[in-house]
């Protein structure tokens, strides 16, 4: 019992720091992501913070609407490194035609030398008395959720600040991903070290995109 205790208070002491790290990390992109200076953008509810570790990617999805400016900032802990990848992508829903097969076990029939079936004096099929597994194939349309890349940071200088318009409502997904191998492989078996975690925010920022031209300018 003794040492079970104290197996219990090794992983106690192990677990709190990373515990206390996940607390703290609830708000990072509050504290550590620069809102835009021009003071135009609103905080977006969308906005998140999370604990991650080196090797993880994890993802946020975020539901952008038509006629809103969005402005969407990365920040995070340095001991995540300093090249961080975030990718954007478009959740759609499409109509996909899918082959189905279904497998089912038939009987056997007698096949005479040219391989036509043989028929019996009361015009029924004979059978072996073995069976044989049939493969049926059926095309059927099916929605699936597809995913499309509209923006990598990777291929932007791994920028950590992406402005857009939107001119219809979508539903994106914020992919982030941390280099390193710490997050990797068998964690139930395997200690993550406190220099390998961090924190990392995103940081959503919306307005009415404004209008431009000489619109709405009319007496």
């Amino acid at each position: 019992m003794k040492n079970i205790n104290n197996i219990l208070l090794i992983i106690s002491i192990i677990a709190m720091p990373i515990v206390a790290s996940a607390q703290y990390c609830n708000h990072f992109h509050t504290k550590y992501c620069p809102p835009s200076e021009s003071g135009m953008y609103s905080l977006n509810g969308q906005s998140k913070s999370a604990l991650f570790s080196k090797g993880q990617t994890s993802e946020l999805n975020v539901i952008v609407y038509k006629g809103q400016d969005y402005r969407i900032s990365l920040c995070f802990d340095e001991t995540l490194g300093s090249q961080i990848t975030y990718k954007v992508y478009e959740t759609k829903k499409v109509k996909v035609e899918k082959v189905i097969e279904t497998k089912t076990m038939e009987d056997e029939y007698e096949k005479d030398e040219n391989g036509e079936l043989v028929v019996d004096e009361w015009g029924s099929y004979v059978p072996t008395g073995n069976q044989v597994e049939v493969v049926n194939k059926e095309t059927v349309t099916v929605v699936e959720q597809q995913k499309n890349l509209l923006y990598d940071n990777s291929q932007d200088g791994f920028a950590t600040e992406l402005e857009f318009s939107v001119e219809t409502t979508r539903r994106l997904i914020i992919e982030v991903s941390i280099p390193g191998s710490g997050g990797s492989g068998n964690t139930k078996n395997k200690l993550i070290k406190s220099t390998d975690m961090g924190c990392v925010g995103i940081l959503v920022e919306h307005m009415t995109t404004p209008i431009q031209g000489f619109k709405g300018t009319g007496f």
